[in-house]
């Protein structure tokens, strides 16, 4: 079900999430399919459960990130994420000290866009669905969504970074 996309200064995106410790339970599939309902609707590059009004550590991205990112034109090559698309209890375990400055959103700060710089290639390590580990190298855009997703699971928002 699409959920409706929570704005700044709501509370919960400026808190810190808690991990999810149960993977397998309806009400955690359901939430996951919401996120993803959402996700599509608002046609964005990624989404975390705060945005939806949902304390925990999880965050989405579409289900074929390329064609998104072609569609808006922007130009930084990606590692596609081993067809993953939620990420639980993600930790970023290495920024690189290469960064990039593009034009940033979010779904949550509507109608504002600022350049912002990031790391240019990360390492993440999350969990799946079904609570199995992975990890994950990106560069460019989709390391871009990690950050920038990840820090919401911080209760950072990108323009407290500017």
């Amino acid at each position: 079900m699409v959920k409706s996309v929570v704005q700044d200064p709501n509370p919960i995106l400026h808190k810190k999430t808690p991990p999810v410790t149960k993977f397998n339970s309806d009400e955690f599939k359901k939430l996951i399919k919401d996120m993803k309902d959402t996700l599509a609707k608002e046609d964005g590059l990624g989404l975390a459960a705060p945005q939806i009004g949902e304390s925990l550590n999880v965050f989405v991205i579409p289900d074929d990130i390329a064609p998104v990112a072609k569609s808006r034109a922007i130009l930084s090559p990606i590692i596609k994420p081993e067809k993953r698309t939620v990420f639980i209890n993600p930790e970023i375990r290495f920024y690189s000290k290469s960064t990039e400055v593009l034009e940033e959103g979010c779904l949550s700060v509507k109608g504002i866009y600022r350049e912002t710089p990031r790391s240019f290639k990360v390492k993440l390590k999350a969990r799946d669905e079904r609570g199995h580990k992975f990890s994950v190298s990106a560069e460019g855009l989709l390391a871009r969504i990690f950050q920038h997703e990840t820090d919401h699971l911080n209760g950072i928002l990108f323009i407290e970074r500017l």
